[in-house]
């Protein structure tokens, strides 16, 4: 029994062998995301014209009025004039001319703050009326949001809404990097016209290693940034799925090594 034991042993050490080195070359055959499969002889050398993509109106942090945000045209104005025990409300669009209709009024209050916009509606209907006291609230028309795009190594890949001085590392941090995100060779590729970008390297390694932020890239609208994966996680992304297919092949040659260790006599 016992050389069969040990041909037993031995087989099931080459078939776990085999299933490991499958296992291996499975790994050896992983590649990063963002190395591209294609020689350079594939890249056309005029590539058809692609249209620029468009651009927002505000950054992110800008959305909601505040007390300095301007009036512009398309701009919706509520009013208020209040007098004595009554009040009489106004609901106007801003044209073009930059002028607004209060009831028979017309107030120019384009490029100015909604504060400055009651002082020139009281000051307009002081004239019909004593003692008006004016409220405006500023609407803003709908507005597009200045984004940039985060893909690559990250949680939330897609398009970020862009705040105003916004940078590389606010931007993977707003898409959540993953622990195996290579941050040191962060891609940035930037320009209107898309068939010749722009091509930025962005190394944020250097800022969590020694507080280096001379390569934390400043953005500007539509950048587009990829995050490449480290080798290594190439490597345990691999090891996840090949991991139940090696167990799966040697749990049942566990018994053979087990069993002489309890039927060995000494």
């Amino acid at each position: 029994m016992e050389p069969a034991m040990k041909r037993m042993t031995k087989g099931s050490f080459v078939a776990a062998m085999t299933v490991v080195t499958i296992g291996l070359a499975s790994v050896a055959g992983c590649r990063n995301p963002a190395q591209s499969t294609l020689p350079p002889s594939a890249i056309s050398a005029e590539p058809p014209a692609v249209p620029p993509l468009p651009k927002g109106d505000v950054y992110a942090d800008e959305t909601v009025p505040t007390a300095d945000t301007p009036i512009e045209t398309g701009d919706t104005l509520e009013i208020v004039i209040r007098r004595g025990a009554g009040e009489e409300k106004f609901t106007g669009l801003v044209r073009e001319n930059g002028t607004v209709s209060v009831g028979f009024m017309e107030i120019d209050v384009g490029g100015v703050t909604a504060a400055e916009a009651e002082r020139r509606v009281q000051e307009a209907a002081t004239a019909f009326m004593r003692q008006p006291r004016v409220q405006v609230a500023l609407k803003k028309k709908l507005l597009k949001v200045k984004r940039i795009f985060v893909f690559g190594d990250v949680k939330k890949p897609g398009m970020i809404p862009m705040a105003r001085n916004m940078t590389m590392l606010q931007a993977i941090a707003a898409a959540e990097y993953q622990e195996t995100a290579l941050l040191e060779e962060i891609r940035v590729l930037r320009g209107g016209d898309l068939r010749k970008p722009l091509i930025l390297t962005a190394d944020l390694a250097r800022a969590f290693t020694y507080g280096d932020l001379s390569r934390n890239v400043a953005l500007e609208e539509n950048d587009i940034i990829f995050v490449p994966r480290e080798h290594l996680g190439d490597a345990n992304e691999a090891a996840k799925k090949i991991l139940p297919v090696v167990q799966v092949g040697v749990m049942p040659l566990y018994p053979a090594y087990l069993l002489p260790a309890f039927t060995t006599v000494r």
